[in-house]
């Protein structure tokens, strides 16, 4: 008890009350309930500091109505003197219990109006006329208004004439209904700037469930749309530079082929001799390297027009059942020169029981083709390319090119991806390219919905994986024959 005396009440008051009231009990008639005024002790727990500090008193208040009772004088009829002493008690607790619930809820009222006052956000009570009762310091801030501006107002103190309407009037219109209403509106500060605000009004109902008064809660969303100005405006900006980059690469990949082809019929002419042999057989190993990088140039120029149809989204899909193994028979005479000048073995592991694909056959040739031709060239001297195609337990064909090649460090792996990027490697700078081979490969399978993988290591070679969705295998043509044929 000395706790609550010295932590919460004053010392003086606190005997003087006790005093008092035991004087006050022991000179009472005996027939007056007596002990009730110690109800005064318990009372004096509207001043403690700790709602628990009520509890203590009122025990202290019961002790005290058992020690007038044996210290009274003797007299009076012995069980109304009982009944009195127990309606005592009974008066000590319930004022007990009544002062520690009122000092319960005036915590939770202290917290919550700190919490309000604290807030990160916004917040007005109305009246139901649209009065405005409190505003937190938030509003203040956000508005640059002070309390007595704002209190006794409306919020048309903060509107900025930005926002439509229709916008109010579906707000009242909902609140109205008891309903709740969320919504962005642009308000005016005080000094003339505007800012956005994310707002959300609701109603707040008496026990009997009538609406008495109306909630906003604000957000303060400036940055954030100003943000998403900014992001809108950089992508706008983005897809304008793409749309003139794949013009400009279209339109001078066509002013490219005129030329080219002029250089590649001519020089095909001359190393066919059709008018004749040359005198100089120099003048033969000069056309046969003209014609090689023309023909290097005019691939080139293809791959360039492929990706800018592309990234255009002008690539349609000529969808068929393709056979795939003659596809990939196709795509090895293709690149058999190619492999046989670099003393490169290709090694098939295909599956003749596979079901057809169904696929834009030209652009999956194309695909093939790149890999192929792409594992030849990092590939050393009396390397393997291995070709694999199946179908997976989820029913989805597969293809995968691996080679024993240089390989690729992980950290090259989205490089490699990247529209005329090749991985750092001393080797790869003894091999022309363009770089769009692997990055075209991916946005064809991609059309597909298909997924193209690279697993590589640095000096331990490399393997492309493509993956079709199930829907692709068709599985009623076997190598593009009907089962029933």
């Amino acid at each position: 008890m000395s706790r609550v005396f010295s932590d919460s009440l004053p010392m003086g008051i606190t005997v003087s009350i006790t005093v008092m009231a035991l004087v006050f009990d022991l000179n009472m008639p005996l027939g007056v309930a007596g002990g009730v005024p110690y109800v005064a002790v318990v009372m004096m727990g509207l001043w403690a500091r700790q709602r628990s500090d009520v509890l203590y008193l009122a025990v202290f208040a019961s002790i005290l109505t058992f020690v007038g009772y044996y210290l009274s004088p003797p007299g009076g009829v012995p069980w109304v003197v009982f009944t009195n002493r127990m309606l005592a008690l009974f008066a000590i607790w319930v004022t007990a219990l009544v002062i520690y619930n009122y000092a319960k809820l005036m915590d939770n009222q202290r917290k919550m109006a700190s919490a309000v006052e604290q807030s990160s956000l916004g917040i007005i009570i109305t009246d139901l006329s649209g009065i405005i009762e409190y505003a937190n310091p938030k509003v203040l801030k956000m508005s640059g208004l002070s309390q007595d501006e704002v209190i006794g107002q409306t919020p048309r103190i903060f509107k900025s004439n930005l926002t439509p309407d229709e916008i109010y009037e579906d707000l009242w219109k909902t609140i109205s209904a008891g309903g709740e209403w969320h919504g962005e509106i642009i308000n005016k500060h005080k000094d003339g700037g505007y800012y956005w605000e994310e707002l959300q009004v609701f109603p707040i109902r008496s026990r009997a469930g009538n609406v008495k008064n109306f909630v906003a809660i604000m957000e303060d969303i400036t940055e954030r749309k100003h943000s998403e100005e900014k992001l809108i405006l950089a992508m706008q900006e983005a897809e304008n530079a793409n749309e003139a980059k794949s013009s400009f690469l279209a339109n001078m990949s066509h002013e490219f082929r005129t030329p080219l082809n002029a250089i590649l019929g001519f020089s095909e002419t001359i190393k066919l001799r059709v008018f004749g042999p040359l005198e100089n057989k120099q003048y033969g190993q000069y056309i046969d390297h003209i014609h090689g990088s023309a023909t290097h140039l005019n691939q080139l120029v293809e791959e360039i027009l492929d990706l800018s149809k592309i990234e255009a989204g002008q690539q349609d899909l000529n969808e068929v059942n393709v056979v795939i193994a003659d596809l990939l028979r196709n795509c090895f005479a293709l690149v058999n020169e190619q492999a046989r000048k670099a003393e490169i073995r290709i090694e098939e592991n295909i599956d003749e029981a596979l079901p057809a694909l169904f696929a834009d056959e030209r652009m999956i040739k194309q695909v093939m083709i790149n890999l192929l031709s792409n594992a030849i060239k990092f590939t050393a001297k009396g390397g393997r390319v291995t070709v694999r195609a199946f179908v997976t337990d989820n029913n989805q064909i597969t293809f995968e090119v691996s080679d024993t090649g240089i390989g690729i460090s992980k950290e090259d792996y989205e490089k490699v991806f990247t529209v005329f990027g090749q991985a750092e490697n001393i080797l790869t700078r003894s091999h022309e390219g363009s770089g769009l081979g692997l990055p075209i490969s991916r946005r064809l399978v991609d059309l597909h919905g298909g997924k193209l993988e690279l697993d590589s290591e640095l000096g331990e070679g490399t393997a492309v994986t493509i993956t079709f969705p199930p829907q692709r295998t068709h599985d009623g043509d076997i190598q593009g024959h009907p089962k029933n044929a």
